[in-house]
């Protein structure tokens, strides 16, 4: 007797069963996975506007200013939208004020700073115009237990906390 290639029906319901069994067990982790990569790209986001800020202050020997939003006004809090970095006063040869904006998070996700600041200005030693430390919270639809802190310290520097859920002392973290 010859040797049918291929499957049988039952065969081939077997292995899509198996496929989609397997699908469902792995889809909730994917997705929360997705979502912890997305967060710490919106971290080092910032982390790297604030970079910018305080290296091109240095850099030029003037003031320069990150704030939320995506124009030099500064009226607002609300850092989920995204942010713009500038210089104060334009170095010589530089065409425009703006150094970089950055776009809003995705993902429903909040940003929002203790004590709350429109803006934060870098001088050109590297310091920072600030009268206190100031303390960035992101959140995203999964609650507290997996937001994410930056400390920004008058110094200038910005350290991201080692652990999600707790700000950089390893305080527990709260979201609005």
């Amino acid at each position: 007797m010859k040797n049918p290639g291929g499957f049988s029906l039952v065969e081939l319901l077997t292995l899509i069963s198996i496929i989609a069994i397997l699908a469902a067990i792995a889809l909730p982790n994917f997705s929360a996975t997705m979502k912890a990569n997305r967060d710490t790209t919106q971290v080092n986001a910032l982390l790297n506007g604030l970079t910018l800020a305080r290296s091109e202050a240095i850099k030029y020997g003037n003031p320069v200013t990150i704030c939320p939003g995506n124009t030099n006004a500064c009226t607002t809090t609300n850092w989920a939208n995204g942010w713009i970095v500038f210089y104060v006063t334009p170095p010589p040869g530089a065409t425009t004020s703006t150094i970089r904006v950055f776009p809003a998070l995705g993902g429903n996700n909040t940003l929002t700073t203790t004590p709350a600041v429109t803006s934060i200005t870098y001088l050109a030693t590297g310091l920072t115009t600030l009268a206190a430390n100031v303390a960035f919270t992101l959140c995203d639809t999964r609650g507290h237990s997996y937001a994410r802190s930056i400390n920004l310290a008058l110094t200038g520097s910005a350290v991201s906390a080692p652990n999600v859920g707790q700000d950089i002392s390893g305080g527990a973290l709260t979201c609005p």
